[in-house]
């Protein structure tokens, strides 16, 4: 991806889990939004990230595989 409109179409491709509300499922999507921007721009993310749903993780994985930001620095979804 190059672009911050490429990484919301990406992220805006994901579902809803069930469980979760529409409040925190926003959230999720802008924090994903702020992990995606500061990686285009060669920034380091330092929002900590604890959140626990496959969807928001995959969020932050390029299409083509390899995590935006480093795995060390999340607790990943069991």
């Amino acid at each position: 991806m190059q672009s911050l409109q490429e990484a919301r179409n990406y992220i805006d491709s994901f579902s809803r889990p069930s469980g979760y509300n529409t409040y925190a499922w926003n959230v999720a999507k802008r924090l994903a939004m702020e992990a995606w921007d500061c990686y285009l721009k060669g920034r380091a993310f330092r929002k900590p990230i604890n959140y626990f749903c496959a969807e928001f993780y995959e969020m932050l994985r390029k299409p083509e595989g390899g995590y935006i930001v480093p795995e060390h620095r999340f607790r990943k979804y069991a």
